[in-house]
């Protein structure tokens, strides 16, 4: 199969690292340029075929489309099948997805396409629960009908938990207002709330005990989260972030061009859409049969590419602790991506699951490569949010004048006056308040707006 041998894009190299570009595959990426940075070729040709069909077709943003999908996949496998790097290292499969764009933007219609098979067996679900419960009578003795659900939009943390010990295999969270869902994460009363969220996407066994209700328990939590909002929205929460990893959990789909696009004249190709969703509920089907949870290994290679990826995080890391935050949460998105990708992959190629191989481990690193991208587009839509005449505002004025990463309070309350911002006593506390530097040692700080 011919191959592209001089390929200079910043997309195309990105392809190049999992090897040389087919004539296919430098189709699908010239349709992608300018566009678009998402690695298509992660997915099996269905899929890549959807996605262009509804970004030519439909008004599809390819991004959100990508995404959108990654995000379903993963949130069917549930804990089906999780990976265990070593004996105290496992991970399932879940994500925690934010679709960020402009309003009116068609953030919605990617995540329908994506769950429309998950939203399809809900129904069925749903109705063979109000068939049982017609049909229960409460003095036969017989256990009362309980309702599975495959996902929920705005439950309480209670709820969700309670729900989740209904379907083991796992949840899907989909608010319907994800602004408002943050702002009940980080709000006053939030913490709390951030905490045990921080524990899902751990894995880690929830155990909740209230006075006036029944104690709740879920030793394997597997909850993925997707929703989208606006741009400067997300922006102005992530600067309001109490810096304990939630953000930095959170994958974004940023694309390079956040606009409205003409609706086109022509419609999307039935057939290709409906094998999408005929193979999509396939892979559900096959999925909500299993009744354990397999764990797979990662084969030598993937294992040696995953230790080598790992190990290019350690000096940025160490030099930047902003940069240190997003990798951390990546290395081990690295590990989830390459077992939703092994795992899906080879159902839709027909293959035996058996270990997470060389393959999906070069597409998992290229995912990473491409969040790790967005979430610092994300750093710098909140220093954005910051250009104005708050106190903030003012911090990163005189911060961007001092032009250094480290530097003193004597630097700072001297730049304040020097710039007409702020006297000695004011600059001094707009200093000690800041979320932009932060006190390395006594009358030191240090900054990471300026990266």
């Amino acid at each position: 199969m011919k191959s592209i041998e001089n390929d200079k894009t910043e997309l195309g190299k990105a392809h190049l690292t999992s090897g040389k570009l087919s004539l296919e595959e430098a189709n699908v990426r010239l349709k992608q340029a300018g566009e678009s940075e998402f690695p298509l070729c992660i997915f099996p040709r269905f899929i890549q075929d959807t996605i262009l069909e509804l970004y030519e077709n439909g008004n599809y943003n390819i991004d959100y489309t990508s995404v959108s999908i990654l995000t379903a996949l993963a949130g069917i496998i549930g804990n089906s099948y999780h990976l265990r790097k070593h004996i105290e290292w496992v991970e399932n499969p879940s994500m925690w997805v934010v679709l960020v764009g402009k309003s009116g933007q068609n953030k919605s219609a990617p995540l329908k396409t994506a769950f429309k098979a998950v939203k399809n067996l809900q129904k069925q679900y749903d109705q063979e629960y109000e068939s049982a419960i017609a049909n229960y009578n409460p003095d036969s003795g017989e256990k009362k009908p309980s309702k599975k659900k495959l996902y929920s939009t705005d439950p309480t943390f209670e709820a969700l938990i309670n729900i989740h010990k209904q379907n083991p295999n796992g949840m899907i969270l989909m608010p319907d207002e994800f602004k408002s869902f943050i702002l009940n994460l980080i709000g006053y009363s939030g913490t709390s709330k951030q905490s045990q969220f921080l524990s899902i996407w751990d894995g880690a066994p929830i155990s909740l005990d209230r006075k006036e209700a029944e104690s709740s328990s879920l030793s394997m939590p597997c909850v993925s989260i997707v929703g989208s909002i606006q741009d400067d929205v997300i922006a102005s929460f992530k600067a309001k972030d109490i810096k304990d990893g939630f953000f930095e959990r959170i994958l974004f789909a940023i694309p390079l061009k956040m606009e409205k696009k003409y609706v086109k004249r022509t419609n999307p190709n039935d057939y290709t859409i409906e094998q999408f969703h005929s193979k999509m509920k396939d892979f559900l089907d096959a999925v909500t049969q299993k009744n354990n949870t397999e764990e797979l290994v990662l084969s030598d290679m993937a294992d040696e590419l995953f230790i080598n990826e790992v190990n290019k995080h350690v000096t940025p890391s160490n030099k930047d602790s902003m940069i240190s935050g997003i990798l951390s949460k990546l290395d081990r998105y690295i590990l989830r991506f390459a077992l939703v990708l092994e795992v899906s992959n080879s159902f839709f190629d027909n293959l035996p699951i058996e270990r997470v191989g060389e393959s999906a481990m070069k597409k998992a690193i290229m995912l990473k490569d491409y969040f790790y991208v967005n979430a610092l587009k994300l750093n710098n839509m909140v220093l954005n949010v910051y250009e104005d005449n708050s106190k903030e505002g003012k911090v990163l004025q005189v911060i961007k004048k001092i032009g250094k990463k480290e530097f003193t309070n004597k630097e700072f309350i001297q730049m304040a006056g020097h710039m007409g911002i702020a006297k000695e006593s004011y600059a001094y506390q707009l200093l000690s308040n800041t979320k932009l530097a932060y006190k390395v040692q006594k009358g030191v700080y240090e900054t990471e707006v300026l990266n």
